[in-house]
């Protein structure tokens, strides 16, 4: 199994010919920095991003936390209390390693369920 970096034309249309970054290592251990602020577009490179095996991935900077001014100005103005509900980021590279975990599952159950097919074909009768 292989994964892909691709531009965002690429993505919409499942083309792999034009990978930014290619990861084939296949030992379920691939990690992908997403260290910059932007849009990244991962597909599988072997067609199944046509099945949708493909995902993106929005790298945000956090929220600045609210100042002391702006929570004084909301307590005062509402009776009910102020809560700040933060934004829950979970590190990109855990995201990656399991979409590629979920990859690996999938296409390794594929190749055991054809296995499991020719096996038990002669059994069957």
């Amino acid at each position: 199994m292989n994964v892909v970096e691709v531009n965002k034309a690429d993505y919409e249309s499942c083309n792999a010919d034009h990978p930014l970054h290619k990861w084939t290592t296949g030992a379920r251990r691939d990690v992908v920095p997403l260290n910059d602020t932007r849009n990244y577009y991962f597909i599988s490179g072997r067609g199944f991003c046509y099945g949708g095996m493909k995902v993106a991935v929005r790298v945000e900077n956090r929220p600045p936390p609210p100042t002391s001014a702006q929570l004084t100005e909301k307590s005062d103005s509402s009776s009910s209390p102020i809560v700040y509900i933060g934004q829950l980021v979970l590190p990109a590279n855990f995201i990656i390693a399991a979409l590629w975990d979920a990859f690996t599952r999938i296409w390794n159950d594929g190749k055991d369920s054809r296995h499991m097919q020719r096996h038990n074909k002669g059994k069957l009768r």
